[in-house]
């Protein structure tokens, strides 16, 4: 029980250092868009880079295997291509809604995943899953400021990369491919990510690589960040501490995406905005705080 808790505890860390990471998302992108990027190359280079990096991970790694099976090739795109496709929509929410709203609208996807659990994967939830996911809901209702049908795109959009990230996320907990190695799954995704990115961008002519060095230092280092190192620890901290717990510890990913909205792009934030990213703050700390095991929620070892 002991070692159980260890586990978890070690799990919870994981995600919320990669939700920090992922929080780092709009920055970078915004400044790849300003020096001629878009969010198909955002997208692209993130992943093509990040699947590069990780390779080399893995190959310097001592009993690394890059090599997997035809049964997880299948497992792999499945999951490449929910989470191929939220970038995606989040990217492209950002040119029409400020990043701090949209990082937070991103974040119903701890909501989304506990209804997919609970409705069709059949899992029990304890009452104090369902109160945080009331208290995140409410949370995440008080960020809605209508400003005209371009922000409501924007709304629309930051809302689907959610859902679509909360499918890639149960898919991911109750995948078979938990015995791989952290760095071997993560470039799989990637790698199949950047593939389907690429395909798209291409034939709807979407990609562009006349960048500057800013934009292409900025994609770098989304791709070394986010999936380099953000994504590693997202998919270990999932087998760790459960798909429902990390999803709502993420939490830390939409206030680090308002805070670089307010302190570099000098984004503004209403009181009912402060509200609502105290309740959804609120919403993770309770599960923190909770001293049983979210057994229901956990992914057998």
């Amino acid at each position: 029980m002991l070692m159980k808790k260890s586990k978890s505890v070690i799990g919870e860390a994981y995600i919320v250092i990669s939700a920090i990471l992922f929080g780092l998302m709009p920055l970078l992108s915004k400044i790849a868009y300003q020096h001629g990027s878009n969010p198909y190359t955002v997208a692209f280079g993130r992943f093509a880079i990040g699947s590069f990096v990780l390779f080399i991970f893995v190959w310097l790694i001592p009993d690394c295997h890059i090599f997997i099976t035809k049964k997880q090739v299948v497992e792999f795109i499945k999951l490449s291509v929910f989470y191929g496709a939220m970038p995606i929509f989040l990217y492209e929410s950002y040119d029409l809604i400020d990043t701090g709203l949209a990082t937070t609208l991103h974040f119903i996807y701890p909501v989304v995943v506990i209804i997919i659990s609970a409705v069709f994967c059949k899992t029990a939830l304890n009452k104090k899953q369902i109160a945080c996911t009331i208290i995140c809901m409410v949370g995440i209702s008080s960020l809605y400021t209508p400003k005209g049908s371009v922000a409501i795109m924007g709304i629309f959009l930051a809302g689907i990369s959610g859902v679509v990230y909360a499918m890639y996320i149960v898919l991911l907990g109750r995948s078979q491919i938990q015995q791989l190695h952290p760095f071997v799954i993560s470039f799989w995704v990637a790698f199949f990510a950047a593939i389907e990115i690429g395909i798209t961008g291409l034939v709807t002519n979407h990609l562009t690589f006349c960048l500057d060095a800013t934009a292409w230092i900025s994609e770098c280092l989304l791709a070394i960040l986010t999936t380099g190192i953000a994504l590693v620890l997202f998919q270990r901290g999932v087998f760790l501490c459960g798909d429902i717990k990390a999803s709502l510890l993420s939490a830390f990913e939409p206030i680090t995406g308002i805070m670089i909205g307010i302190l570099i792009f000098q984004e503004k934030i209403a009181i009912k905005e402060v509200i609502g990213i105290i309740l959804i703050i609120i919403s993770a700390l309770v599960l923190v705080l909770d001293k049983r095991e979210m057994d229901s929620s956990k992914v057998k070892k």
